[in-house]
């Protein structure tokens, strides 16, 4: 984004990246009767799976400016440069779901009134 130095407002763009999928794959084990060595791995591996498409986008996002924070159970990126819409936009061209972040932006007043 271009620096506007008569602009009223910064804004910042955060990413909240999922650690875990939305529900949690508990019904792996769970479900099965009795459960097994072979379900356990499987829902590791769904686990797994999740914690590397994180990673993927933490590249990503690293690679346009972006700094991290953990959260309870997710990972903010954070960017005061790039813009919302073309950060949802860089992640769903580089093969994520638009269900495995979430953006907000906020914007802070620099000065008077608004």
């Amino acid at each position: 984004m271009a620096k506007n130095d008569r602009s009223m407002v910064h804004h910042l763009t955060r990413i909240t990246l999922k650690l875990l999928d939305d529900p949690i794959p508990f019904d792996l084990v769970r479900k099965a009767q009795p459960p097994s060595a072979k379900d356990v791995r499987a829902f590791g591996r769904q686990l797994g799976n999740r914690a590397e498409r994180v990673a993927k986008m933490m590249e990503l996002l690293a690679a346009k400016g972006f700094t991290f924070t953990a959260g309870k159970d997710c990972i903010y990126a954070d960017s005061a440069e790039m813009e919302a819409q073309a950060v949802k936009r860089y992640l769903l061209e580089n093969g994520f779901q638009d269900q495995e972040f979430q953006v907000y932006l906020e914007y802070v007043r620099k000065w008077g009134i608004m």
